[in-house]
């Protein structure tokens, strides 16, 4: 049955190309995404390997899996079909105990972070909403100014594109900012210490007075024990 939402033209055959790339993107990422949780693996020690254990045991099922799934995937019939859909079944059971595995590792071991984790999460939420407003806001204004001219929409997809991506990181920044300042204050304070401590120390240049201050910037967001300075001199 043909899509009667489908984009033809020159327009199809590059976001056609882009479904390909992603595909390969995707299980290149996924690839990578395992090999990076054994580097960390062998890196870690105690509860860290204990988290990591869990988080990688659902990997290593979703991961093949998913793989498997999207290279199989068009067939209608035979093996191959049956293959497809027995792996996409496993994958997305898989990718959904994912959360599941996390949740584990971090009550299971004490590593809440929550405040870290609600900020980071709502953080890329507001950014991805924003950059799809502006990506669409940008692509129906660029239309409707050349729409006398031209009636392709290459021009404005492609600029949409380049407008979101220099907009990512600034924007990005400025939210996570405002989102910290809410949901994860201890690292908003850190941060506000160290920017005040950088101020204060072009100026500074007694050496007991320099004492002070670092001890003064490390003790308020670190909270540590003890605190030692040494100088090389």
């Amino acid at each position: 049955m043909r899509n009667p939402l489908a984009v033809g033209g020159s327009v199809g055959d590059l976001l056609s190309l882009a479904g390909t790339v992603t595909v390969i993107v995707i299980i290149a990422a996924v690839f990578l995404a395992m090999a990076s949780l054994v580097v960390r693996y062998r890196r870690a020690v105690g509860v860290e390997r204990q988290q990591l254990k869990w988080f990688a045991a659902v990997v290593a099922i979703a991961g093949p899996a998913l793989a498997i799934a999207i290279l199989t995937s068009g067939d209608t019939s035979g093996i191959i079909a049956a293959i497809s859909g027995a792996t996409w079944v496993i994958a997305l059971i898989s990718l959904a105990l994912l959360p599941v595995a996390v949740g584990i590792a971090i009550l299971r071991y004490r590593r809440y972070e929550i405040d870290r984790l609600i900020s980071r999460t709502i953080g890329w939420v507001v950014v991805s909403d924003v950059l799809v407003a502006v990506f669409v806001v940008v692509i129906l204004v660029i239309q409707a100014a050349l729409s006398s001219v031209t009636s392709s929409n290459t021009l404005a997809v492609a600029v949409s594109t380049l407008v979101v991506f220099a907009l990512f990181q600034p924007l990005r920044r400025r939210i996570q900012t405002r989102v910290d300042r809410r949901f994860n204050r201890s690292r908003y304070d850190a941060e506000r210490v160290v920017e005040s401590f950088a101020g204060r120390l072009r100026d500074e240049i007694d050496l007991g007075q320099l004492t002070t201050e670092i001890t003064a910037a490390v003790n308020h967001p670190v909270q540590p024990v003890s605190v030692s300075l040494w100088l090389r001199g």
